[in-house]
């Protein structure tokens, strides 16, 4: 039910591979991904990064977390939190267009909310 949001996200976005929408436990609820990626692997590894991440910006009270990038030699990662229980991970390549990605990401996530 999720897919036509991610696949919405993924074609619409030069460089973009996979995107994935999972729970902070890091379970997966569903994914796309336009070419071959490790992107589950990636989002329950970083998923721990999300929560500590959440958890910190609690902590310091600077307001609730939105949003993350992680940027390495190959790819960028985007990560948009849907609400307290999940968060959207979209995989780029290493040039890909983030700042579409974001953008495609903040629209689509109240569409999302609504199927919840």
């Amino acid at each position: 039910m999720f897919r036509e949001h991610l696949k919405k996200l993924v074609d619409n976005v030069d460089g973009a591979k996979a995107a994935l929408l999972m729970e902070f436990d890091g379970i997966e609820v569903d994914h796309y991904q336009k070419e071959s990626s490790n992107i589950q692997t990636l989002g329950t590894e970083f998923s721990q990064l999300m929560t500590h991440a959440r958890r910190t910006a609690q902590i310091l009270d600077v307001g609730g977390l939105e949003e993350m990038m992680v940027k390495t030699d190959d790819l960028i990662l985007v990560f948009r939190i849907v609400n307290e229980d999940y968060f959207l991970t979209v995989a780029l390549d290493s040039t890909g267009n983030f700042g579409k990605a974001r953008f495609i990401a903040r629209l689509i996530v109240p569409r999302m909310l609504e199927e919840f």
